[in-house]
């Protein structure tokens, strides 16, 4: 009896055929490598477009170069500004015929032409003439009551301890001595004295002949613009003109005596005169 054999089973093997392109896909793939082709070869219109260059020099008539001065090209944001030695440079200009315009503040602006060419640098050599600007009137005026001193004048005045004048006022007494603006002082004493060579007044502070002192023989102090100012024996008129004088102050009891000018080194108990003066300024014609 034969053996029982196993019988394998039958493995077919389908040999898959290779997958072709699709027509569609190669004419693609054609037409892709046609167009760079052409690309290749058509050459690029901006690449291709020709530029010249302008470059020159803005001086005086005297040959004084003029450091930024504006070169525009009309018709285009191409600007130059001219550097210390008035030279400028503009490249990337278009070829042909162009107008040039320079310009600088104070003097009177250009227009000129000028041809562009791509194989050879324009040059242009522009001259300005200076001109007078017109400027608006400016009125410049100065209030000599400004500054600390006069500010000081005013706040003592606002208080009313003591006697004050301005320069209004002065004016309106048509004084022709120092001394005749202090004789509208009550209790101020102005008299006058005659040396061997020289004569002037005294100035002394009482009430009814009497001083603010303990004694007749005391004259008062005077400040000039805040700085103590011994008169000497010509008298305040040798020193100072009722022209010259901006204000007054004058304090003849010791108790009006203002803190920073009551100064016992200097007798300042017999009263104080604060004369602040003009300081060159022209202010009488103003107050």
């Amino acid at each position: 009896m034969d053996p029982i054999r196993r019988r394998e089973p039958d493995i077919a093997v389908t040999a898959r055929p290779a997958r072709s392109r699709s027509p569609r896909r190669v004419r693609s793939s054609l037409s892709t490598l046609a167009i760079a082709g052409l690309l290749a070869v058509i050459p690029d219109p901006v690449a291709a477009q020709e530029a010249g260059t302008l470059k020159g020099v803005v001086s005086t008539s005297d040959h004084k170069p003029l450091a930024q001065a504006r070169i525009a090209i009309i018709g285009t944001v191409l600007v130059a500004v001219a550097d210390s030695d008035g030279s400028f440079h503009i490249t990337a200009l278009p070829i042909g015929s162009q107008q040039v315009e320079v310009k600088l503040l104070g003097y009177s602006s250009v227009l000129l032409p000028v041809e562009i060419q791509a194989d050879k640098p324009a040059t242009l050599s522009v001259i300005l003439m200076p001109v007078a600007l017109p400027l608006e009137t400016v009125t410049v005026s100065a209030d000599t009551f400004a500054i600390p001193a006069m500010r000081g004048y005013l706040e003592r005045r606002s208080r009313g301890a003591g006697k004050f004048f301005n320069r209004e006022e002065i004016e309106k007494m048509h004084a022709r001595l120092f001394t005749d603006v202090l004789r509208r002082v009550p209790g101020m004493q102005i008299q006058s004295i005659t040396g061997n060579n020289s004569s002037g007044y005294t100035v002394r502070s009482g009430r009814n002949g009497e001083s603010v002192g303990a004694g007749r023989n005391c004259p008062v102090l005077f400040y000039m613009n805040g700085m103590p100012f011994p008169t000497g024996i010509d008298g305040v008129n040798s020193y100072i003109s009722p022209e010259e004088v901006e204000a007054v102050e004058v304090y003849t009891g010791a108790s009006e005596l203002p803190a920073q000018f009551n100064a016992t080194a200097y007798n300042a108990r017999c009263g104080v005169v604060l004369i602040w003066t003009l300081n060159g300024s022209d202010s009488k014609k103003k107050h």
